[in-house]
């Protein structure tokens, strides 16, 4: 009997860490996805309405903010399990927020020394992201 208990107490266990790991991922494609559809977005509005009906502040709670949170809920979430699709998706994603906002901001009237606070956070939660990403690669190695 204990030897079943065992048993059902590993199976469990295992069961636990693969839905940790499917959430962590289904979070990191969620997040990426809604990163990608917001610089789509921007890209083809250039300062103006983009193909999504809705100002460029809304479209950067929507989406912006809310794939941030997901990025770090994913990091969370699968702290502790292995999942390359999660780490790449981290480390890329946290690159393009980071990567796209500094370009961005860079590109527009006054360049870099123009750079608002809100902007600058943005720049730094998207390094943070792909900070993350890298210690899990770093630590899964």
């Amino acid at each position: 009997m204990h030897e079943l208990h065992t048993y059902y107490d590993i199976n469990m266990y295992t069961q636990e860490k693969i839905q940790r790991q499917k959430i962590s991922e289904i979070l990191a494609i969620v997040a990426m996805a809604l990163v990608l559809i917001y610089i789509a977005d921007a890209a083809v509005g250039q300062g103006k309405q983009g193909f999504l009906p809705m100002s460029a502040a809304l479209r950067g709670m929507l989406f912006g903010a809310t794939s941030i949170i997901l990025f770090f809920l994913s990091f969370g979430i699968g702290i502790k399990e292995k999942s390359k699709i999660t780490t790449i998706l981290l480390i890329v994603g946290g690159a393009v927020i980071g990567t796209s906002v500094l370009g961005s901001v860079a590109m527009a009237k006054g360049g870099l020394s123009a750079i608002q606070s809100s902007f600058l956070v943005v720049v730094i939660l998207g390094y943070i992201i792909m900070g993350l990403g890298i210690f899990r690669w770093i630590k899964k190695k």
